[in-house]
């Protein structure tokens, strides 16, 4: 075959997974605007007595101080829904959150909430370590993980618990009043294949401290991510979810069986929560889970879960992306190995290269057009998602935001080349390798 047959092979291959790239982010922004920027009616479980609305636990796993922490910790105390209770979750009894948890508390005596100190360690992840306590003393069978960094307003519990007990396969309507005795916690079931399992939030990321570090990851979290994670979403072909706020059954997880083959070889492995702590990406890996051994739909909640991110140095920006690909190629090896092709830079310089081969397009104009089209997506993205929380925290300007989203898409090739090149992380000052399975040693 002639070399110029096969640069024409290489042109129509490659225009064809541009398309299909700009279809995608083309799709994650019609999501954001059909999904964010409407009203967000108040969910009608919200006005219903307590005895006939499923209760819910919220979960506050904490370890140190974080940005913002007093705000974010009292944004679930706020909710406005008739049967929660509130666990804030540390594994050392002096730790420092304490002070602010409990200042917290004082100031709303009428919400239901406690502090539980237990350092068990099941696992490598402290994460799961700090939730295996809580998960046992939950008062209730829905579960709503909340991380340390993330706020939410004050009616999105209801949203949650209606989106996760709106599934076609049950048998009565949360909006019907009559129905009402059927989601009460001591005849309600947990969810069955077909129904939700789990509702999730896109996060929206505020920054307070402006470095140039948390500029670049906001640019990156309101805009690409934020993307990619609603269209793939929309799509629901494939698992995908980011547990910084998550909504789930309790008996759910306690039925699931461990994905460790480490824990597998045991004699008697174990299951539930326990089973995902050798994985530093246990939110993924418990949404995997759900999906594909219960067969349990995953739901996007109409709110986004406001990450207030602390001051990151460039070079902190880049060791947390490098993090998160150094897990995600040893679990989605494939997938992980096409992610330069989805960024903006990349995408441009083949598919221009691409259009010039088959048409005798100008490389350098299709480039530019391409990277303004790019930008002007993303921006749409970021716009319909901070429609309804405009007013929270301090905002970045569009010149400042413009500036670390060229950064952050110039540093994306360089990144993900540093990513692959290693297995070593470091996740809250301690270091891990991550080997074949995905599990952290």
């Amino acid at each position: 075959m002639s070399g110029g047959m096969l640069s024409l092979m290489a042109a129509v291959i490659l225009i064809g997974f541009w398309a299909f790239v700009w279809a995608l982010g083309l799709l994650g922004l019609r999501t954001a605007r059909n999904k964010y920027t409407g009203p967000a009616l108040p969910s009608p479980l919200s006005a219903r007595p307590a005895s006939s609305v499923p209760g819910v636990t919220i979960i506050r796993p904490l370890c140190g101080l974080d940005s913002n922490m007093y705000s974010t910790l009292e944004s679930v105390m706020r909710q406005d829904y008739p049967k929660f209770e509130v666990l804030f979750a540390v594994q050392d009894p002096d730790d420092e959150a304490l002070p602010v948890v409990r200042m917290v508390m004082e100031k709303y005596p009428e919400v239901s909430s406690r502090i539980i100190s237990n350092p068990e360690k099941v696992g490598v992840n402290p994460k799961v370590n700090n939730l295996m306590a809580p998960f046992a003393e939950a008062a209730y069978d829905l579960l709503w993980v909340v991380d340390v960094t993330i706020a939410v307003q004050p009616s999105v519990l209801g949203r949650l618990v209606s989106a996760f007990m709106a599934s076609p396969t049950r048998a009565f309507d949360v909006d019907d009043v009559e129905a009402a005795p059927l989601l009460a916690d001591d005849v309600r079931k947990p969810p069955s294949a077909g129904d939700v399992g789990l509702v999730h939030q896109v996060p929206y990321a505020v920054v307070c401290e402006r470095t140039w570090g948390s500029l670049i990851e906001q640019a990156y979290l309101n805009s690409t991510h934020a993307k990619m994670y609603l269209a793939i979403n929309a799509v629901a072909i494939e698992s995908c979810v980011v547990g910084k706020s998550n909504l789930y059954s309790r008996a759910s997880i306690a039925s699931l069986t461990t994905p460790s083959p480490t824990l597998r070889q045991r004699p008697d492995p174990p299951t539930g929560l326990a089973g995902f702590a050798p994985f530093l990406a246990e939110d993924n890996m418990l949404a995997l889970s759900l999906w594909h051994e219960l067969g349990l739909k995953h739901a996007l909640s109409p709110d986004v879960a406001l990450d207030f991110l602390s001051a990151l140095s460039v070079r902190q920006y880049v060791a947390r992306r490098a993090r998160w690909i150094r897990v995600r190629k040893h679990m989605t090896f494939a997938a992980t190995l096409l992610e330069p092709l989805t960024e903006s830079v990349v995408a441009g310089v083949y598919g221009s290269w691409a259009l010039a081969r088959l048409i005798g397009a100008d490389r350098a104009a299709v480039f530019t057009l391409h990277m303004a089209a790019w930008l002007a997506v993303d921006l749409g993205v970021r716009n319909a998602l901070a429609t309804r929380v405009r007013a929270v925290g301090p905002q970045t300007s569009l010149p400042v935001f413009v500036a670390a989203w060229a950064m952050r898409e110039l540093l994306a090739l360089p990144v993900w080349l540093y990513g692959m090149s290693g297995s070593d992380v470091v996740w809250r000052g301690r270091k891990y390798t991550i080997v074949g399975s995905g599990e952290a040693i």
